[in-house]
């Protein structure tokens, strides 16, 4: 019987440590890679108490607070860095229909009409899920010794989850220098989720130091002189508020020629996000705004993804083609009136912090490439391009392809 027992029990310590070590290789697996994910819906989460509410312009300090008071405001939030305070977070506190109250302030009720332009619901999402997509590990946020001493050339702001400039692979100073317009500490960007200078990516896949290493690197192949503004938009779990997004929008677009947006989420109501629209029409012939059209396989002419289903003639929406260029990549979403090129975005080479060659994949990243082939273009150009004209020379330089008829986007052309 003793002997059973003995049997028993080095039996169990065999599979507990057979269990205990693959539990370990799971999670050191799971910590490189981040395996193909199932195509998914990016569906905003939307808040119950808040909305987004956008002054008219010369309005008081005392009339804002009236509107405020008139419609229940308990709490309120200004976008950082912002020099006109025309967009405000309004938090009504719980127990409020804030669809009722989006009603209310639409129709001008309780203030002179007009006061109030534009009223957006707030709303959280994750980023899209990556394919084949490695992070990092460790990194820090020192940036300093990255700052270009002058700005020159073409300016593409990033936004995204911040930028690890520490990253081996940005071998020289690449980010714009905000000398001369700084306030509050601003050297080189803004994290607009933490509030402050420090932009540092620490989302676990580095999603935005990737966008941000595909465009330096085309752009220093390229011998075209740059700078990137990073302005971190999402949290360290890859999670973007629509605020957050309209701020960086609004930080980004007078200091920059690009703005790049790998990031969006999916909407059946078309006239829901009028604030983000106009603010990009009021650029639309000085700022391209470059985005990733999603990963979802979706039709985005009719289910609908933003920002890059926004109509202003100053947006470009970026699909993916497959590894070998041969086709449209199985995760892109398409359109013939919403997504406008096809770039490579399978297996795009990528280097981890050690140097190991790790393929990504996605959206996310044929847009970058496009910003930088954009950058090229207005550079050439002695920066004097409008948007239109880029675009223009884009359907001029991308190849004609015969990818699969079912899956179109508007002008049928590979950007490579």
């Amino acid at each position: 019987m003793k002997l059973l027992k003995l049997l028993f029990v080095l039996l169990v310590a065999c599979v507990s440590y057979q269990c205990n070590e693959n539990k370990e290789n799971i999670e050191l697996q799971e910590r490189r890679k981040v395996t193909k994910s199932k195509k998914s819906v990016n569906i905003p989460r939307y808040s119950r108490s808040e909305l987004i509410i956008k002054y008219r312009p010369n309005l008081s300090r005392a009339e804002k607070q009236s509107l405020r008071n008139t419609y229940g405001v308990e709490t309120y939030e200004q976008c950082d860095l912002c020099d006109d305070d025309l967009i405000e977070k309004w938090d009504f506190g719980n127990g409020v229909n804030v669809e009722d109250k989006k009603l209310t302030i639409d129709a001008g009720s309780g203030g002179p009409e007009g006061d109030i332009t534009d009223v957006d619901y707030e709303f959280s999402f994750r980023l899209e899920g990556e394919h084949d997509s490695y992070g990092l590990g460790d990194g820090h946020g020192g940036y300093e010794g990255q700052i270009v001493e002058v700005n020159e050339g073409v300016t593409i702001a990033v936004l995204d989850t911040g930028i690890d400039a520490n990253y081996p692979l940005f071998p020289e100073q690449f980010l714009y220098n905000s000398a001369g317009i700084s306030v509050e500490g601003e050297l080189s960007g803004w994290n607009f989720v933490g509030h402050n200078s420090n932009f540092f990516d620490d989302y676990n896949l580095i999603h935005g130091t990737k966008v941000s290493y595909i465009i330096n690197k085309r752009l220093r192949d390229e011998g075209v002189p740059h700078q990137i503004l990073p302005v971190k938009v999402c949290d360290e779990n890859g999670v973007a508020t629509y605020f957050n997004i309209l701020c960086g929008l609004k930080y980004a677009l007078p200091r920059s020629n690009i703005v790049q947006i790998s990031l969006g989420w999916y909407e059946t109501n078309a006239d829901v996000n009028t604030i983000f629209s106009a603010m990009v029409e009021e650029y639309q012939k000085s700022v391209l705004v470059v985005t990733s059209a999603g990963n979802s396989g979706k039709n985005t002419d009719d289910f609908v993804h933003y920002p890059s289903c926004y109509p202003q003639r100053n947006i470009l929406s970026i699909a993916a083609s497959n590894t070998n260029d041969s086709d449209i990549a199985s995760f892109s979403n398409y359109g013939s009136n919403t997504v406008d090129f096809y770039a490579p975005g399978e297996e795009v080479a990528f280097y981890d912090i050690s140097m190991i060659f790790v393929p990504i994949s996605g959206t996310s990243y044929s847009a970058p490439l496009v910003s930088a082939l954009s950058a090229k273009i207005l550079y050439n150009s002695g920066m004097v391009d409008t948007p239109s004209e880029i675009i223009y020379q884009l359907t001029l330089d991308g190849t004609t392809v015969s990818y699969n008829a079912s899956r179109p986007v508007k002008y049928n052309k590979l950007l490579n």
